[in-house]
């Protein structure tokens, strides 16, 4: 709040209904003051639990940050993942003495229970103390967020307040922020690091934009960002607009990229860049310094594209749990890799090559209520956390290999790292997402891949051809059987994605369960 107040003239984008509304902070710190007093009156105070369930909005931030003046405990519910939950169930599992909801999520479930209220309209909401659940054990956590869910069900986390702000100041220093700077938040709030962009934004004294994924690449034009973070899909619209070239315009630059790695910059076929460069520059607003990448790994194709247009992409590697943990930046950058530890001393490879991860102070204080059982595999004793990643380190470069949870058991006894195989297919421009699954969920190693077109014969016989070269990389029993392609969409609306656009393998397993069961045949699955 004192932030807020001591850079009045910065301001907070966002979209009200069609309209785009630039708030300036020094509004934006009266709202949160009324919204205190709001708060207050409904009988919130230090150490309560209130639920936030809904999609992006201004009000989602200005609520934030009242319970955080407050002293209270916000939790951040994703809505998709308790769309089905009713309001007991969330009071009961969270503590929660208030649940706020979006206008459409409270329209659609027409709550009646005094203590759940619109968000932005608490006026008349009543806090009531809750008969079940516990408290926050330490005094540290401020929020209750929840993990990707990507490699099973998402966990609880008692996020610090004083990890946070160290988290904050050093993001600040390495990402060379200035008051001329405006940071792009698109993905869900409730994913944790997109409101640590929010109170980063506040705490260096730059202006932030706010959107949501439907419109993101219309608000990114619109809105004129520097600094922009999204998923690798994000940026899947670059190699989409280049292969939207004039045919001749597009073999013209494959054939140079393929003879020499560059779009050459003198002669006439420096038009082909020059269209590409201006297009580039349009849709990231014409602003933007950095690009940074996560959450899964980025095409190699995308990042070489990008780099040779003068858009380089820069990948980043972390978890909930402890926030960024590695990343490339300009002038300390290498393709594949997730770049290098954030600071010295807190990555380290334990012996069967698991990234462990240490940070002072620590960024979460642990898992909460019912997830807390489940702590001693990531929070060791020894103050490392596990995350569950397996890598590698090459110059100092951290490379994450896969998902320790993620390997596959053939019925020979083979274990298999998926990930590397869904690289090489997800580099195909015409793939949207690859998985790799075996094991309890299908017969045989099957790649299931979620197409940007129709298959055809081209296409197919494509794909085949990089199952072929991932083949003789891989000893027989682990090698792929089959191969399925769908052009049904993986999205976080219909579960297959998680809400940071990670695919949720046991979701599609489950969607796709009758076809990597059946016997095997010659098709899409659909």
């Amino acid at each position: 709040m004192d932030r807020l107040e001591a850079y009045p003239r910065r301001e907070l984008w966002f979209h009200q209904g069609r309209e785009l509304v630039r708030r300036p902070y020094a509004k934006v710190h009266e709202d949160v003051l009324a919204a205190c007093a709001a708060l207050t009156a409904a009988g919130v105070a230090a150490g309560t639990h209130v639920g936030l369930l809904g999609e992006n909005s201004y009000d989602w931030i200005v609520t934030d940050l009242a319970l955080i003046r407050l002293r209270a405990v916000s939790v951040a519910l994703p809505v998709e993942g308790n769309r089905a939950r009713t309001e007991e169930e969330l009071r009961a599992a969270y503590h929660l003495g208030l649940l706020l909801m979006s206008p459409g999520e409270h329209a659609r479930r027409r709550p009646e229970q005094p203590w759940v209220a619109p968000l932005g309209a608490v006026d008349g909401a009543t806090m009531t103390a809750p008969r079940t659940g516990t408290p926050v054990p330490d005094a540290d956590a401020f929020t209750l967020v929840f993990s990707s869910g990507a490699s099973g069900n998402p966990k609880c986390i008692m996020m610090s307040a004083r990890g946070t702000v160290a988290a904050m100041e050093e993001y600040a220093v390495q990402l060379r922020v200035s008051a001329r700077d405006a940071i792009f938040v698109v993905l869900p709030l409730t994913a944790f690091p997109q409101r640590l962009m929010v109170y980063l934004a506040i705490w260096c004294g730059f202006d932030m934009r706010l959107a949501d994924i439907p419109r993101m690449h219309r608000a990114l034009t619109e809105m004129k960002p520097t600094l922009v973070v999204g998923p690798p899909a994000f940026f899947d619209i670059v190699e989409s607009r280049y292969r939207g070239l004039p045919e001749a315009d597009r073999r013209r630059a494959e054939r140079l990229r393929r003879l020499t790695g560059l779009i050459p910059l003198r002669g006439p076929r420096q038009r082909v860049r020059q269209r590409l460069f201006r297009d580039l520059h349009t849709l990231f607003g014409g602003r933007s310094r950095l690009l940074i990448t996560g959450s899964a790994p980025a095409r190699r194709s995308t990042l070489r594209l990008l780099e040779e247009l003068g858009f380089p992409l820069h990948e980043f590697y972390g978890m909930t749990e402890v926030s960024v943990i590695s990343w490339n930046l300009p002038g300390r950058t290498r393709h594949g890799s997730v770049g290098r530890p954030l600071l010295p001393g807190t990555v380290r490879l334990a012996d069967d090559g698991e990234i462990l991860t240490r940070f002072d102070p620590p960024r979460s204080v642990g898992y909460y209520a019912a997830d807390a059982r489940d702590a001693a595999g990531t929070y060791r004793p020894d103050g490392w956390v596990a995350t569950g990643d397996l890598g590698r380190f090459d110059g100092g470069y951290l490379y994450v290999t896969g998902r320790k949870k993620s390997v596959i058991i053939t019925r020979s006894g083979y274990k298999l790292q998926p990930e590397p195989a869904e690289q090489a297919l997800a580099e195909h421009p015409d793939v949207a997402h690859a998985v790799l699954l075996g094991g309890e969920h299908a017969h045989v190693i099957t790649a299931l891949v979620s197409l940007r077109r129709p298959a055809d014969d081209e296409l197919r016989n494509g794909l085949e051809r990089i199952v072929d070269d991932v083949n003789r990389t891989l000893p027989e029993p682990a090698r792929i059987a089959r191969l399925l392609c769908t052009e049904a969409e993986f999205t976080p609306a219909n579960g297959l994605l998680t809400r940071t656009m990670k695919p949720d393998r046991a979701a599609i397993a489950d969607r796709f369960g009758d076809r990597l069961l059946a016997p095997q045949e010659t098709g899409e699955a659909r």
